[in-house]
């Protein structure tokens, strides 16, 4: 698949996310159907597919020397391609899903649920979304996602970790992702984001209430 076709398709992704995501804050019950964008991811998942098929099928078609011989090999691929696709089962579907989950959950306020100790402090007790940089160990404020394996990192800290080290792969324990990881890959998580804003103006408003 050709690199501009993968940017265009993240791009598609990215913006279904980022539309469910103002759906959530201001739109109505139809506009908030998870359903609707997961059959467009559906759609991009198939696209990606086909392309990564039609250039498997090219490669093989390319070795032959008439016309004819050129179609036939080129179909003959795809039609060996094996059992019909399913785009729910790819693991860009399930991370986009998850996706869409987070945001609901965070649209609802309750994506990172937390408890109080005596003093008024939070204690964070997410089990889905961490919200302490993986690198760091400091709790995030511009975090930016992993597209390819879903994990967030905090936008400074990892730019500064790629620089030091070109072959870094996910930090994240236990990830099976085996990419390296490059800025390319990385969306800003806009919906953590607010959330990590909204912790940050509680605490505020607990020390506010403590000081007075």
């Amino acid at each position: 698949m050709s690199d501009f076709l993968k940017s265009e398709l993240e791009k598609a992704e990215q913006c279904l996310l980022e539309t469910y995501e103002l759906a959530e804050s201001y739109g109505d019950n139809e506009e908030k159907d998870k359903s609707k964008y997961l059959q467009l991811m559906e759609q991009i998942c198939q696209i990606r597919d086909d392309a990564i098929r039609n250039e498997d099928a090219l490669k093989v078609a390319m070795e032959e020397r008439t016309i004819a011989d050129f179609e036939s090999a080129f179909e003959g691929t795809i039609n060996r391609a094996g059992k019909k696709f399913q785009a729910k089962k790819t693991r860009e579907y399930k991370a986009f899903s998850d996706r869409l989950e987070d945001i609901s959950r965070s649209a609802r306020g309750d994506t990172l649920p937390s408890t109080t100790k005596k003093d008024g402090a939070l204690i964070e007790m997410d089990m889905q979304v961490n919200i302490n940089d993986p690198i760091t160990k400091k709790r995030m404020v511009d975090p930016v996602k992993n597209t390819i394996c879903g994990h967030i990192y905090e936008r400074s800290s990892i730019q500064d970790a790629i620089q030091i080290k070109p072959t870094l792969r996910c930090p994240v324990a236990g990830c099976g992702n085996k990419q390296y990881i490059n800025m390319a890959h990385l969306r800003p998580d806009n919906a953590l984001k607010l959330h990590l804003q909204r912790i940050a103006e509680g605490e505020n408003d607990n020390d506010s209430d403590t000081n007075a």
